[in-house]
Order: structure tokens, then C-alpha cells, then sequence
């Protein structure tokens, strides 16, 4: 986030007279307001975001994208930069059955956005040199009760032998394509993001609105406001732990209610369209968070499963 406060500060002329001006008068608190509503402002982030590349979202932390399209049978590879993402190559890939994967022995590729967990040797010549393992059952995934695993992308049998034209859910790749994808991507830092049929893009005006909600969600937690803090979440919401709003809600109440100073720092935000099989307006949003109080300390990776609707997130899932 360093990047996006450097430029807020250049945007809004922190070292002008009037900035200067509001220190004098008021202290280091007028412009910290002052900052932090700048971030709860679709203006600022629609001027920050410019001239980006946003169609598949806005990464912080971020080297590669892989975009599936199933009824294609097609992956496109994307490398993150400054401008947003940059278009590399196109590959031809061979998926399990049409749907979305919903149980195990479905022999179907499931929807939506999934991290590479690892690249491994999967020590059997039907899967050609190595592969990645996906993340599938994400955390949302595993809320609506999905399960299975084992999705993985990977290469064709070394033996030259012919793959059958459905994989068992698996993403695959020719064994020469796949080696070229490993000299592209850093599988520690690679999103994929799988569809069916019609690749729902995003845009600077839906990039902004959610980055200036997800501050302003941000301040309500942090100066206690639990009524606002709490209708960004949907009432279908559902904790990592399997809590609902009802418990949730209470238990935030009750936290709030202390009064408690909060420290509350995002950093390495990603937000990433959540495809799915309704075509629902889905994002993934993740970020490193680090949150303080007097009796409690945090640091660690954070993740919502938001829907973005009446110009608002709607909260459906958080880790």
C-alpha cells in the first residue's frame, strides 16, 4: 500500500499550503481524517486507478493470472505490472464435464478463483512432468458445501500416449505448453480464475466503488460503528467457522461495545472476480492485515467473498 499513500499524498497535495495549513492548526489527526476519508472516496481511487488494465480485477500482490475459459477450452496467461495486468499467451487446455464441480466423482473442473497451493511431482506418467495443485474447496466452496479435491493443472503422460478429450476435473495441458507456462509464471503468486461460457470483465467504476467501500467497512470497524459495520454483510453471510450473521452480529456488539482504540492496517490488496455458475456480480477480496488493540494483536492474511450490489458490498464470507 505504500505505492497508493505515496500517490494519495501527491494527489492531494500534502505538501501544499492548505495540508501544511490543517497540521498547523489541528495536528497530525486533522490529516489523518483527512486521509482516510480520501480512501473511502470512489473519486480518489477512480483517479488512482486511471489508465489500468482492471478487466480482471486489481492485484497489489500479484506476478501472474491464468484465465480458463471451459466452453473454449482455453488458457490465457496474463503477467500483473504497474498498469494492470498484461496480456502474454494463449494456450489450448483440456477440462472436465460442463457445470460447475459441486461433489466429488462429478468429474467436473469447478468455477472461480483459486491460488496455486504448490507445484509438485505427482510421481505417475499420465500427468505429464509436474503439476500445480489448485485451491479448490476454497473457503467459500466449502461454506456452500462443495467438496472433492485434487484439482490440479498438469501436463499429458510421458509416454506420448493420447489423453481423452474430458479430463476427470483436472486442467490439462500439452507437456511443451506447461514447461513454458513454469518459465512464465511464479506459481507462489498466481491467481486462476475459471469460467463457462461468457468471462464476466470488471471495470475502474466497480474497482473503485469496492476499494473506497472496503476502507469505509475498514473505518466503521475501527471507530466502533456497529449498525454501519455490520449492513455490509449480507444476511446469508456465513463466518469461515460456519457462524451466521445472527451469532456474528451479536458477538461484534458485544466486542464494540468495549470502546476499544483499534490499529487496523490493510496491505496487498487483491480483488478478483468470483466466477460462478448464476453469473453473479462475485468478487474474492484478499489482503494482509494487521490489527491492534490494547489486549489483542493480529497479522495475518484476510479474505472476503463480497457481492457487489445497489452500488455496495455485500459481505458473503470472511476469513
Amino acid at each position: 500500500m505504500r505505492k497508493v499513500f505515496f500517490s494519495l499524498f501527491l494527489s492531494v497535495g500534502l505538501f501544499a499550503s492548505s495540508i501544511v495549513q490543517m497540521y498547523r492548526e489541528d495536528g497530525i489527526k486533522s490529516v489523518e481524517n483527512y486521509l482516510s476519508g480520501q480512501l473511502q472516496s470512489t473519486a480518489y481511487w477512480s483517479k488512482y486507478l486511471k489508465d489500468k488494465d482492471l478487466k480482471y480485477g486489481y492485484y497489489e500482490n500479484l506476478s501472474s493470472l491464468l484465465i480458463i475459459d471451459k466452453a473454449a477450452k482455453r488458457m490465457d496467461v496474463y503477467k500483473n505490472s504497474k498498469e494492470g495486468i498484461k496480456f502474454i499467451m494463449s494456450q489450448t487446455v483440456i477440462v472436465g464435464k460442463a457445470g460447475d464441480k459441486v461433489k466429488e466423482g462429478d468429474l467436473k473442473t469447478p468455477l472461480g478463483a483459486y491460488k496455486i497451493v504448490k507445484k509438485f511431482d505427482p510421481k505417475a506418467n499420465f500427468y505429464g512432468p509436474f503439476a500445480y495443485a489448485l485451491s479448490y474447496p476454497n473457503m467459500y466452496d466449502k461454506l456452500r458445501g462443495k467438496d472433492g479435491y485434487g484439482i490440479w493443472i498438469h501436463g499429458s503422460p510421458l509416454d506420448g500416449s493420447a489423453r481423452n478429450p474430458q479430463s476427470r476435473g483436472c486442467i490439462v495441458l500439452k507437456n511443451d505448453k506447461i514447461r513454458k507456462l513454469d518459465t512464465i509464471i511464479n506459481p507462489k503468486s498466481t491467481i486462476s480464475l475459471v469460467y463457462e461460457d461468457k468471462i464476466r470483465t470488471t471495470n475502474k467504476k466497480e474497482m473503485s466503488l469496492i476499494l473506497s467501500q472496503l476502507f469505509t467497512w475498514k473505518n466503521d470497524w475501527k471507530n466502533n460503528k456497529t449498525s454501519k459495520y455490520l449492513d455490509f454483510y449480507n444476511q446469508n453471510f456465513m463466518r469461515f467457522d460456519g457462524m451466521r450473521k445472527k451469532s456474528f452480529s451479536k458477538m461484534k456488539r458485544s466486542i464494540f461495545s468495549r470502546g476499544e482504540k483499534k490499529s487496523i492496517i490493510f496491505k496487498n490488496i487483491n480483488i478478483s472476480p468470483s466466477p460462478n455458475i448464476k453469473g453473479e456480480n462475485l468478487f474474492k477480496i484478499s489482503f494482509y492485515e494487521i490489527y491492534s488493540t490494547k489486549k489483542h494483536k493480529f497479522k495475518g492474511n484476510k479474505e472476503l467473498y463480497v457481492k457487489l450490489e445497489n452500488n455496495k458490498i455485500s459481505i458473503l464470507a470472511e476469513k
